[in-house]
């Protein structure tokens, strides 16, 4: 964990020093002074909106592992994202997972592969947008574009991958853990157990598969929420004056931004945001210092309200971030394995 911690830092702190040099610190102050602050208040309104559009999602996708509340599951959302921001290695992915067993009894193994589930959703409607941008917008007509294009190949690649292995668990189950098993053979009985144990739960979580109509609804909401999310950075544009933009840069941001956060980074993917945001907005022509200032409010906004949010509901759940974080930190070191029975004991502590 130390080890993720540290390079995720050194990530961080390069390309925040990439975001910084040889910005024009006046323009970027001016640019910030003139802000109009109106337009926060419907990107604020979309930010934290589209967190009850992914709860929702998230709760069909667990339907097969149990039904759960849409309450408990918002809880455990809010919890999970405000976690990675303020948590390094990106353990908020596990303490949702966590989190939501700990209140629900909930299988963590599964509910752990829904939330991977959830996560290749995402990434094939983010390449949906790429490729509408890349055919509908003038962005094609910009040199700059193939290295965003280089990117999503493979995002694109990754993404392929991680899909074929989600269907291989899901309908060949059997002979997977066989693979595993024999991979495993070196190690012990108790490994080699627990392993077919992690794979078979893993497979429960991915039956969402089977249900069609509940699919298409998760397939809608997805690319729903991320045209929200894509929606509600225009009106960062508009606060810091740059209606010019065209409406296809929203979408560049959005798709780029999220392609770079994947990678390692410290906690709230400080400078990897930042320069993504620069990078993203220089294809259309905009200065460090102008891009900068997009960056930083765009981050603020999507930070500060989900991170508050989510410490509430932590409070409310009654766990405490040391425990949330120390479990999540457990479970990373054992890539993945959630036992059933080691979180019960932090589940009534108080928040502190």
């Amino acid at each position: 964990m130390r080890r993720k911690a540290i390079i995720g830092a050194i990530v961080s702190v390069f390309f925040l020093w990439l975001a910084l040099r040889k910005v024009e610190y006046n323009e970027l102050w001016v640019t910030l002074q003139n802000a109009r602050w109106e337009y926060l208040i419907p990107n604020l309104i979309l930010v934290v909106g589209v967190m009850f559009l992914r709860a929702w999602r998230w709760g069909l996708i667990l339907r097969p592992v149990g039904r759960v509340s849409y309450a408990r599951v918002y809880s455990s959302t809010m919890i999970g994202f405000m976690v990675n921001n303020v948590l390094p290695a990106r353990l908020g992915e596990i303490a949702r997972a966590i989190s939501l067993g700990a209140k629900t009894g909930l299988s963590r193994s599964a509910s752990l592969a829904t939330i991977i589930v959830e996560r290749v959703y995402d990434s094939l409607t983010l390449l949906i947008f790429l490729w509408l941008v890349f055919a509908f917008s003038r962005i094609t007509e910009l040199t700059e574009v193939g290295r965003i294009q280089y990117v999503g190949w493979i995002f694109l690649a990754v993404t392929m991958g991680l899909s074929l292995l989600l269907a291989l668990l899901q309908y060949r189950n059997n002979q997977v853990v066989n693979v595993i098993g024999r991979l495993l053979r070196p190690f012990s009985e108790k490994v080699q157990a627990q392993a077919r144990d992690i794979m078979t739960k893993f497979a429960l979580g991915l039956r969402i598969h089977h249900n069609w109509p509940t699919t298409l609804g998760i397939a809608a909401s997805s690319l729903l929420l991320w045209f929200i999310m894509g929606i509600s950075n225009y009106f960062i544009f508009l606060a810091l004056g740059f209606d010019h933009l065209p409406w296809e840069a929203s979408f560049v941001v959005l798709v780029v931004v999220s392609l770079m956060i994947s990678i390692p980074s410290t906690a709230g993917y400080v400078g990897v945001f930042h320069w993504a945001t620069q990078v993203s907005l220089s294809v259309y022509g905009l200065e460090k210092s102008q891009g900068l200032a997009v960056a930083i409010i765009l981050h603020a906004a999507q930070y500060i309200p989900i991170t508050l949010l989510g410490f509430y509901f932590l409070r409310r759940e009654h766990f405490r971030l040391r425990d949330v974080g120390e479990r999540a930190e457990e479970v990373s070191e054992q890539d993945g394995i959630i036992p059933d029975d080691h979180i019960a004991a932090h589940r009534d502590h108080p928040a502190k």
